[in-house]
């Protein structure tokens, strides 16, 4: 498995990684969220919306579709949202190692 779905499933099992379209973006309007990461199937609207609610956290890009990512983390979805500082340096370092 990848490292950065590795991080994103730790996140997960420690309950710092929001995943879907709706809980992200509650997540990101409650002041929670300090990065999203979108697969690379994500739509603009994503985007778009994220830019809507004044989201001022990172954005991440990552080369998974939401198959894979899924997969990896039990839970289809093309967004989700970190909550926690440690991981989003993490998957922040897992991103730039895999030249993403």
């Amino acid at each position: 498995m990848n490292k950065t779905l590795s991080v994103m499933g730790l996140a997960r099992r420690a309950g710092k990684l929001i995943i879907g379209h709706d809980a992200a973006l509650l997540s990101v309007r409650n002041g929670r969220a300090l990065s999203v990461i979108l697969t690379s199937d994500a739509s603009l609207r994503h985007k778009r919306e994220l830019e809507a609610v004044g989201f001022q956290g990172k954005i991440f890009d990552m080369a998974f579709t939401m198959e894979e990512a899924g997969f990896a983390l039990g839970k289809k979805s093309c967004i989700f949202a970190l909550e926690d500082e440690g991981f989003c340096k993490a998957i922040e370092k897992t991103l730039s190692e895999e030249g993403i």
